[in-house]
């Protein structure tokens, strides 16, 4: 392996092992597509070098619980993910020398915490890794806008998991987030803000409603988030914030807002002194949609993303 600079920017080069070249193979034997086997061949050697690189950083991985391990999901998708553990899963997209821009199939633009591109040499002996993106729109990104590596670490170091809200009804949540239904038989009344004693009987018939506890700052919050199936198959979802202490009402100037997938603010509300909780309008997703919540309060923030 080697570590260079490109066009001010750090790249990690590693060495194609011939164990590489045999999970590709291995993997290549179940499609007959010669389309796919081949897709799937330079995508094995994508996750390879990036499951390589994570190592040497100190990360943990699991491949085999990756959709790409997967022969069925290789058969249906383009699919190249590694999941990092605590972390999430990164997308690890192969480009040939000389190209100018990675393609990013839609199918991927959800359920990931960032993107790699991995460049191979035409004789697949070598994986240079060229950077990264934690987001994208676009099908056809431009090399030259990837984020370098040497950004990467610290930005992995603080991204958390995409939650998938479809497996909340399916009775699955994500560790951290605790259904209010538990919550609310297991810890004491006593020892529940008598405003979050009310959520239960929330309007509407939402079916899954789930609690996380947060410490931002020196405050600690309860954030629910309810969701109810719609017939056209959309789900709403609907945000509340609510003091996890004996207080009656949350501090002044907590700021909960959702996030487009790109950043950008969509809706926000601010508390108030005399607010034992506040809540953002309700919405719908669609299928493949994704968004972001975050608390703000004295310049500490926490975030949260997810999608459907």
């Amino acid at each position: 392996m080697m570590i260079h600079q490109r066009q001010k920017s750090f790249t990690f080069t590693v060495s194609l092992a011939s164990k590489a070249h045999q999970l590709a193979d291995k993997f290549c034997s179940y499609h007959s597509n010669l389309q796919k086997s081949e897709q799937v061949y330079v995508n094995t050697l994508a996750i390879y070098a990036v499951n390589h690189y994570l190592q040497c950083l100190g990360f943990a991985t699991d491949w085999k619980a990756s959709n790409s391990y997967d022969i069925i999901m290789q058969s249906c998708l383009d699919i190249a993910d590694i999941e990092v553990i605590n972390h999430g899963k990164l997308e690890c997209r192969v480009v040939s020398p000389n190209a100018e821009f990675v393609y990013i199939p839609q199918e991927v633009w959800t359920g990931r915490i960032g993107y790699i591109v991995v460049q191979l040499d035409e004789d697949l002996e070598t994986a240079t890794l060229l950077g990264f993106t934690p987001r994208v729109t676009t099908e056809q990104l431009p090399l030259n806008q990837l984020g370098g590596l040497e950004e990467f670490p610290q930005y992995l170091q603080q991204a958390t998991p995409t939650i998938n809200l479809n497996q909340w009804f399916e009775n699955f949540l994500q560790q951290g987030w605790q259904t209010l239904e538990s919550l609310l038989t297991t810890e004491s009344l006593a020892n529940l803000n008598p405003s979050f004693k009310d959520a239960s009987y929330l309007q509407g018939e939402e079916i899954v409603k789930a609690v996380k506890k947060i410490e931002i700052g020196n405050q600690s919050v309860l954030i629910l988030i309810a969701l109810k199936s719609e017939s056209d198959e959309q789900i709403t979802v609907r945000l509340r914030i609510y003091p996890n202490s004996e207080d009656k009402c949350l501090p002044e100037n907590i700021k909960l807002a959702i996030l487009s997938d790109s950043g950008e603010t969509l809706k926000e509300v601010i508390s108030r002194s005399i607010d034992n909780f506040i809540q953002l309008p309700s919405f719908k997703c669609s299928s493949q949609e994704s968004f972001k919540i975050r608390l703000y309060f004295n310049n500490i923030y926490f975030t949260e993303s997810f999608f459907v």
